[in-house]
């Protein structure tokens, strides 16, 4: 994690128009941005398109922000809205699309949930390659591929025992990482379900 000397410096730069300012936000925010847009833009392309036109609206706003609180917030705010307007836009090309923008969350606190969800998964992906390797690899499996205990086992010719052991020894090592992402400090989200990937 960068310093808040080193925050300021980056953010000097990124207001000055240098590329260096720019890589770190892109490089920090694009994943949990991914994640986010994910949760409403079921089009991986285009939720691509739609963080890209996000980082060119910022880039051109770029000397207006103070602290990189206000980049994510905005990075957030207008992956948001340009995911409903091409949903809106899908609705309007195919009949079938018509409930899709319903089931979306529209309001303001799945807003933020969804949010703090993006910025969980991100900060599990980077927990998780700092596990030893097959419980990575079971980790992986389990809540990023989405697959269950017995198909884990399947693939990885263990047994069950040894995949639930793993995925509990996983849980201990990782659990204080994600802590800090709650909305309150506290308690992470509870990954002992599995499936924790959108």
């Amino acid at each position: 994690m960068s310093s808040l000397n080193e925050i300021h410096n980056i953010l000097n730069e990124f207001k000055q128009g240098r590329e260096e300012g720019f890589n770190y936000f892109f490089n920090s925010c694009y994943k949990p941005l991914y994640f986010f847009a994910s949760r409403y833009v079921k089009d991986v392309h285009a939720a691509e398109d739609i963080i890209t036109e996000s980082f060119i609206k910022l880039w051109d706003k770029r000397e207006i922000f103070e602290n990189e609180q206000g980049i994510k917030a905005y990075l957030y705010k207008t992956v948001y809205n340009a995911s409903l307007r091409w949903l809106q836009n899908q609705q309007r090309k195919t009949f079938h699309l018509s409930s899709y923008t319903k089931q979306s969350d529209t309001t303001e606190q799945p807003y933020l949930n969804n949010i703090i969800k993006a910025e969980t998964i991100n900060n599990l992906h980077k927990a998780i390659t700092h596990l030893p390797s097959q419980c990575r690899t079971v980790f992986t499996k389990l809540f990023i591929e989405g697959k269950s205990v017995s198909e884990t086992a399947r693939e990885m010719n263990l047994t069950i025992s040894t995949i639930k052991n793993q995925k509990a020894r996983g849980l201990k090592l990782i659990k204080p990482k994600l802590a800090p992402l709650s909305p309150t400090g506290g308690a992470c989200p509870d990954l002992s379900r599995g499936r924790m990937h959108n």
